[in-house]
């Protein structure tokens, strides 16, 4: 049996690799998306596909997919016959973490000619083909390429046919290619950190660890769950949707041992790219539950276990393939808020208000018909989180996706527009006790000599963050295009030069 104090030692040994394997992703990445915003994973996870560690910057979506993923992986290439140097690759919507820039990678780990655990890293490419990044795709064959579960090396040798292949495709050849080398450095640094481990301590796989981890996380989340009544919650959330709104419904069943979200009830699967697979789902539901129980302790498949997700496949939150579904988390982020409304009158003390979410992200592409120059830039905006009981909602927050905001500077550099303006969004957040937090406006100039094809995937520009136990809705957003608003705020718009857009990202809900 493992002592507490040593318990305590492995425990933060394990985060310490998955953070040194996402420093080394995030610091030899190619785009901003990674190096930037953060939009990436890294993970431990052991021989039964559960989640043990996890790096500190890692985002909710893709900690969640991670196990579904690598045990869908596992039923291509099982484990007997995966060896030392493997890499697994996937960006299916449907296996990975449901749309597809993503890619998802997995190792498996040897000690001693033993597999004793698995490396994911997962990180949001900057592109990945198709059309265009947007929410107006009316299938997933519009989105881009996607790739079944292969292996990108076989025995520590590269399968060049898939760089081939993605370079073929994609806009960006050397950001894609660079990013996608950079996860598989994250892999490697993460697997021989892990046998280092093993090796200094004098262990011979990490089994007893990760079952000592489960119990200690499942012990603590049974103790806060006491706080729940068993029983039966019903909440809601509106979204914009694309033609007509969006209703997601969260049934919450609480039992001592666990709970049961069913989305049954829920908006039907719809004609454009806002669709949710069941893994993006699965990971942005168990994560208000996170906040609510755990803060403060590490994710792992101890806390996890605890809950069961159920989403009619069909629906929006479910969607059938070939759906499109390149814009899924403009639905993912706000599964939060029906988790919160179901539990408010249980535990008023730590939900939260509806937040201004989800994560606003534009995506800037230009062609110069002269000379065949281009470029793609993706930005990330974050709007106001809702208001609590002990406090104001937090301004321009990465809640829930742990996004961050892609700094002036950078995006300057790297893409042909100038910013007029990033500032708060005064009064934006929904009035209360508490106020919600606040949003955030952007305007920015296009100074590309040519057409700039602009991807909009935004929401809450129709219906606000709601209020909570009598505050206040947040502010809607908007968009303009030259000081007119743009019709369709989820549509591609284009700009040429000297023109100017405006983002007004939403407020959060107030409290009281």
């Amino acid at each position: 049996m493992i002592s507490p104090i040593d318990l305590e030692i492995y425990w933060n040994r394990l985060i310490s690799i998955t953070d040194e394997a996402g420093a080394v992703l995030k610091r030899t990445s190619f785009s901003t998306v990674v190096r930037e915003s953060n939009d990436f994973a890294c993970v431990l996870l052991d021989t039964e596909a559960r989640l043990v560690a996890q790096s500190s910057l890692s985002i909710p979506g893709f900690i969640g997919t991670a196990p579904l993923s690598l045990k869908a992986m596992l039923k291509v290439f099982p484990k007997e016959t995966l060896q030392p140097g493997d890499v697994l690759f996937t960006n299916d919507p449907w296996i990975g973490t449901g749309h597809l820039p993503d890619a998802t990678m997995a190792t498996p780990i040897f000690y001693k000619g033993k597999l004793i655990a698995f490396a994911i890293a997962v990180a949001h490419l900057s592109d990945i083909g198709g059309r265009q990044w947007s929410a107006d795709a009316n299938e997933m064959y519009e989105e881009g390429v996607r790739f079944p579960v292969i292996k990108l090396c076989d025995a520590g040798k590269i399968n060049d046919f898939v760089f081939q292949m993605l370079e073929a495709n994609v806009r960006l050849p050397q950001q894609v290619r660079g990013d996608i080398e950079a996860q598989m450095g994250a892999l490697r640094v993460a697997e021989r950190r892990l046998v280092e481990m093993l090796q200094e301590y004098g262990l011979f796989d990490i089994d007893e660890i990760a079952g000592a981890i489960f119990k200690a996380s499942t012990d603590a989340a049974l103790r806060e769950l006491k706080l729940i009544p068993p029983g039966v919650y019903r909440g809601y959330v509106e979204s914009d949707g694309f033609d007509e709104k969006v209703v997601i419904h969260a049934t919450l069943t609480v039992s001592a041992d666990g709970i049961t979200v069913d989305y049954s009830g829920s908006t039907p699967q719809v004609r454009y790219g806002i669709n949710e697979t069941y893994n993006h789902t699965y990971a942005y539901t168990i994560f208000p539950f996170k906040c609510l129980l755990s803060p403060d302790l590490p994710n792992n498949d101890g806390f996890t276990r605890l809950f069961t997700v159920i989403a009619p496949e069909g629906s929006i939150v479910n969607a059938r393939a070939p759906a499109a579904v390149g814009a899924r988390h403009l639905i993912g982020h706000q599964l939060q808020s029906a988790v919160f409304d179901a539990l408010a009158t249980v535990l008023p003390d730590r939900v939260q208000a509806d937040s201004g979410t989800p994560l606003w992200s534009v995506l800037l592409r230009g062609v110069d018909a002269e000379n065949g120059k281009s470029f793609a830039s993706i930005l990330f905006f974050n709007g106001g989180m809702g208001a609590m009981r002990d406090r104001d909602g937090p301004p321009a927050a990465g809640f829930p996706a742990n996004i961050s905001n892609t700094p002036i500077e950078v995006a300057e550099t790297l893409a042909p527009v100038i910013f007029g303006e990033k500032r708060l969004a005064d009064g934006s957040g929904g009035q209360g006790k508490h106020t919600g937090g606040l949003g955030q406006v952007v305007s920015l100039r296009s100074m590309w000599p040519g057409r700039l094809r602009v991807s909009l995937l935004t929401d809450r520009t129709r219906i606000p963050a709601k209020g909570i136990h009598g505050g206040q809705p947040g502010r809607v957003g908007h968009v303009y295009l030259n000081d007119e608003p743009v019709s369709n705020p989820k549509s591609v718009v284009e700009m040429q030069e000297g023109d100017k857009l405006e983002l007004a990202l939403p407020g959060g809900g107030g409290y009281g």
